[in-house]
């Protein structure tokens, strides 16, 4: 029925099927304004993210240290081992390959514990 009356001459479906076509037309183009919108609205909820999960004690936070101390336990233990190998005048090779096989992920475990701290004080949150 809806063809034959579009078929027919009926305007208030051609105004719908012309009204719609814009629309989808104006949803393709994506203008700087729009974007600098979506951009403002996309850091706000970066933001109020940050906000709630500032909080030291959440699941988040107790899983970043459950996962960071080891790693970096382990690190600074193959450290200091290396360091007093080195002081009694003896190289222990597995360990000082031990250390630096273990420093990037040492390094990436550190980051994913502090990062938060860090992302937080440029943005400007505040406990």
């Amino acid at each position: 029925m809806g063809i034959m009356s579009f078929l027919g001459g009926n305007s208030k479906s051609l105004g719908k099927i012309i009204n719609a076509g814009l629309a989808g037309a104006d949803k393709l183009v994506f203008t700087q304004e729009e974007r600098a919108d979506y951009d403002r609205e996309l850091q706000k909820m970066h933001l109020e993210f940050i906000r709630m999960s500032a909080n030291e004690s959440t699941t988040r936070s107790i899983t970043r240290r459950l996962i960071c101390l080891p790693i970096v336990y382990t690190w600074l233990f193959l450290i200091l081992v290396d360091v007093f190998a080195g002081a009694l005048g003896r190289s222990i090779a597995s360990v000082t390959a031990g250390v630096e096989q273990l420093q990037p992920v040492a390094m990436l475990a550190i980051s994913f514990y502090v990062g938060r701290h860090i992302v937080g004080a440029f943005s400007g949150v505040k406990k």
